[in-house]
């Protein structure tokens, strides 16, 4: 399954990048894989958000992908908190 992930405050990435995950990973794995793929800093607090047709949602870090309604395909939005 992936998902594509954008990083929304950095000019550097302009488009959604494809990120395999599985449906069982955690909102916070996939977090720190996102962090660790762009070497973002890690003195800043960072939030994922699932942009969906009927609107965006966070995803709660502690929660599966599958439990926050990911499916495969979503893009989803890096944000700092």
């Amino acid at each position: 399954m992936f998902v594509w992930v954008r990083v929304t405050f950095d000019d550097r990435f302009l488009c959604h990048q494809g990120v395999p995950v599985q449906s069982d990973m955690k909102g916070k794995d996939l977090l720190e894989t996102v962090a660790k793929m762009w070497e973002l800093p890690r003195d800043r607090t960072y939030r994922l958000v699932r942009i969906h047709p009927s609107g965006t949602k966070e995803i709660e870090l502690e929660r599966t992908l599958q439990d926050n309604g990911i499916r495969d395909g979503d893009p989803v939005d890096l944000e700092v908190a």
